[in-house]
């Protein structure tokens, strides 16, 4: 991995933390998600006046890319994933839990596929490292690593969230190779950071007109959107601009990097990131085990994108 890449994505670590906290404190449902949507919305629609990709010359395999990351992976699994999970479970423990396991899951989908260069058997075993520290932060003594604790009815959706992020984190990586590809064979110079703007300008666009169509069927959630407003309740903009900074940021890195799933080890940077947020603005307990996992997540990362 470049350094480039890296320092993206750590910042990214941080913007990821930030927004999840807003959505927690706020009450995780549709309507939030949708107006998290707004301001990514707002700010890289501009792209599209001005880039020299002609977006909707795009192939069809383009589009049919963008509505699996963003209809199937992004909102209808990750959404109604992490809104479900926020209800049932604090953030220190939902958090580590809902990004440790697309650490595998990618690794285990980009092998299948042939995605990307092969996995060389030390960063995997960053990987694994990296998950164990994970299962084991929203624990609150190492007496409770029992399967029967991981075992509950609020775990589906903590994997069903997971699967949601693994989805849309291997869709988007492809639709930028799509993207790439297009402007090589059609001679259209342009850097890799532009490709990546233009297509989370598009893939935003195509989110909050998804997301707002789903509110519009539902009743509670159109009401739960005049309240934000009603209220003056700005937070889910503030959430939004979190939001849209730390995923450009990592479409940006997923131009620097041989193999997706480093991209998505590395954004494991926040659960330390998480875990500390929770406990000093909501909180939240920790316990020693917990420190361990993060000590467990460093070492994985840094043998996972160092030592490689």
């Amino acid at each position: 991995m470049s350094l480039i890449a890296f320092s993206l994505i750590v910042v990214s670590a941080v913007l990821h933390a930030s927004w999840n906290l807003i959505a927690k404190k706020n009450h995780m449902r549709i309507a939030l998600y949708a107006t998290l949507c707004i301001p990514g919305c707002l700010i890289w629609s501009n792209v599209q006046f001005w880039t020299p990709v002609p977006v909707f010359d795009l192939p069809l395999e383009f589009w049919l890319t963008m509505v699996g990351t963003v209809v199937i992976s992004d909102v209808f699994i990750y959404c109604i994933g992490l809104t479900y999970t926020y209800k049932k479970m604090d953030m220190a423990s939902a958090y580590p839990m809902m990004r440790a396991l697309p650490i595998l899951m990618t690794a285990g989908v980009t092998t299948l596929l042939g995605w990307g260069e092969p996995l060389p058997w030390i960063s995997i075993v960053g990987f694994v490292l990296v998950f164990c520290g994970s299962l084991l932060m929203p624990l609150k003594s190492f007496s409770d690593f029992k399967l029967s604790n991981y075992m509950t009815p609020t775990i589906f959706f903590v994997f069903y969230t997971a699967l949601g992020t693994t989805g849309y984190t291997i869709f988007d990586s492809h639709a930028l190779q799509i993207l790439r590809d297009y402007c090589a064979a059609n001679g259209i110079d342009v850097s890799k950071p532009i490709i990546s703007m233009t297509y989370y300008s598009t893939r935003s666009l195509c989110l909050t007109a998804t997301m707002f169509s789903l509110v519009l069927c539902l009743k509670d959630e159109r009401a739960a959107v005049k309240q934000y407003w009603k209220e003056r309740n700005f937070m889910p903009l503030v959430g939004g601009f979190c939001a849209s900074g730390t995923y450009v940021l990592v479409l940006i890195a997923m131009n620097y990097v041989t193999n997706v799933s480093y991209v998505q080890v590395c954004r494991q940077l926040g659960l330390p990131i998480g875990m500390a947020a929770g406990i000093i603005f909501l909180k939240e307990r920790s316990a020693p085990v917990k420190w361990i996992g993060v000590g467990l997540i460093l070492v994985g990362f840094a043998i996972a994108v160092l030592c490689k």
